[in-house]
């Protein structure tokens, strides 16, 4: 997680140098991409990951299933 756009030395999106950084504002734009970028307070970061599926990097965990009772495999 990105808490201060002063430390960010490339874009976030497509890795570009090509940035300017705007601390009063708290924001980076990227002359390249064009992406326009601000720090999510971590309760917002984490509502966007649900509402987008980011979590676990994109990965749903899959359940195991529990073993059969009453059997043992050899």
């Amino acid at each position: 997680m990105i808490k201060d756009v002063s430390e960010v030395q490339e874009c976030p999106d497509c890795a570009s140098a090509n940035i300017v950084k705007q601390p009063a504002l708290d924001q980076l734009v990227c002359k390249d991409c064009g992406l326009l970028f601000e720090p999510l307070d971590p309760v917002t970061e984490a509502a966007y990951e649900k509402a987008h599926d980011l979590t676990m990097g994109g990965r749903k965990t899959a359940k195991a299933k529990p073993a059969a009772k009453g059997k043992k495999k050899k």
